[in-house]
């Protein structure tokens, strides 16, 4: 077994941080297991003076989104350095508890940013953003994460899944397993990209000025409504809502989690969303396992690296988006794999 990593941010960007983080963790105590993470921190949509001002005296000037991925990592290797070799690792245990940190930092440094009011009071040119309080979700850093852990004693692989990061079962004969693929289009990024492409059927404008349209561009903003979603009773809908770590307790409602048994696979990847191979608009369920099976041949053939570099190179290509409609030329890519054999 070995693993592999890579987690490389924007290219030609030397001045953005990269807004990703992982966790690679090897416990060998006669029965080896892993814990293996994609972080991918939210890029921020608006900002909050207090948590500004913080980030820039404290934390040398990181972004939101980079704050709650790297927050993230350090809870949960925090968690995994003082366990109990025999204790159980369970990955929904350890994001919830990485959910619980960030909540107590952002009290210590910003606890205004979890009301409403206090955030227009502070910032009343930002109040036309907060007709609704579930609208705090617009100024929370917020990461989403796919975390695994791997028995190989026991020949299970155990995840627990928040967001638009991804989890490969990647298998000897050459097919993939996606279990944390979520199809429903309703509450994240790619209905503004429906829409932007029926703006390019209608009014003949291009991918790439429709994606820059504003009224695109705060449609993709709103959507945040639905990062631990709430209704306007305060009741949790995970039919509706999507897991992030933002310090909000309604989390625990939207974790996904899974059993797999080790039988026949070669490989298990977390990946970014930014590391993802584009997909076009309307891709049908056998377009897109063709897809994710295209993918783990050219890892398997090249690794990572190989990889991400044909990666790079297709999103250039597609610099117009459109063979590929998305909101960024290139994003953060955060992979890291557990070869369970050598080929």
């Amino acid at each position: 077994m070995r693993l592999e990593i890579i987690c490389q941010g924007i290219p030609d960007n030397t001045d953005r941080v990269n807004e990703d983080a992982f966790v690679a963790y090897q416990r060998d105590d006669g029965q080896p297991r892993y814990v293996l993470a994609a972080i991918d921190g939210a890029t921020s949509v608006t900002s909050f003076g207090p948590l500004h001002q913080y980030l820039a005296e404290h934390r040398n000037h990181i972004t939101p989104a980079a704050l709650a991925a790297s927050v993230t990592r350090d809870a949960i290797l925090a968690q995994l350095g003082s366990a109990d070799s025999n204790e159980d690792i369970d990955p929904s245990r350890l994001i919830l508890a990485a959910n619980d940190r960030l909540r107590r930092l952002l009290d210590d440094v910003a606890p205004q940013i979890f009301n409403a009011d206090a955030i227009a009071a502070i910032q009343p040119e930002l109040s036309h953003l907060l007709d609704d309080p579930r609208k705090i979700r617009l100024f929370l850093p917020a990461a989403v994460i796919t975390l695994v852990s791997v028995d190989t004693h026991a020949g299970l692989v155990r995840f627990a899944h928040a967001g638009d990061t991804a989890l490969l079962l990647c298998y000897h004969d050459g097919h993939v397993i996606v279990p944390t693929q979520d199809d429903r289009t309703d509450m994240n990024y790619e209905s503004a990209l429906v829409l932007a492409g029926r703006t390019v059927a209608k009014q003949g404008a291009s991918m790439l000025d429709a994606v820059n349209d504003p009224f695109i561009r705060n449609l993709d903003r709103d959507h945040r409504i639905y990062h631990n979603f709430v209704d306007k009773n305060g009741a949790t809908n995970p039919a509706r809502g999507v897991g992030v770590i933002d310090g909000l307790p309604q989390l625990a409602d939207y974790i996904r989690t899974g059993m797999i048994t080790l039988d026949g696979l070669a490989a298990i990847i977390v990946v970014s969303d930014g590391a993802i191979w584009p997909a076009p608009l309307h891709e049908t369920p056998r377009a897109q396992q063709a897809r994710y099976e295209r993918m783990w041949a050219q890892i398997r053939q090249e690794g990572l690296s190989g990889y991400l570099a044909a990666l790079r190179a297709e999103e250039r290509a597609d610099s117009n988006r459109e063979r590929y409609p998305r909101f960024k030329l290139h994003d953060d890519a955060t992979a890291v794999a557990l070869w369970l054999s050598d080929f």
